[in-house]
């Protein structure tokens, strides 16, 4: 099954045709618009190193089951 030429061109971008947002205000604008708010720098950080550790042995592992066991580990104080 292939995908079709029109979902292929509306989906798929060419290098330079996305500007990345770096304005702090614009990023602060969108977060508050979608509800989608980045993690914490050492959440993400330590969700990062265990992706690279695990992701070969464990079939199961998900970024949301990592985020959920950080913070869990946090709160423990074992983090």
């Amino acid at each position: 099954m292939s995908i079709s030429e029109e979902r292929s061109s509306r989906y798929t971008f060419e290098s330079g045709q996305l500007t990345p947002v770096t304005d702090p205000e614009e990023l602060k604008r969108i977060h508050e618009k979608t509800g989608v708010h980045p993690l914490p720098a050492d959440e993400q950080t330590w969700i990062a190193g265990q992706w690279k550790l695990r992701f070969d042995t464990d079939p199961e592992l998900s970024t949301f089951k990592l985020s959920d066991e950080y913070r869990r580990l946090k709160a423990q104080g074992k983090i």
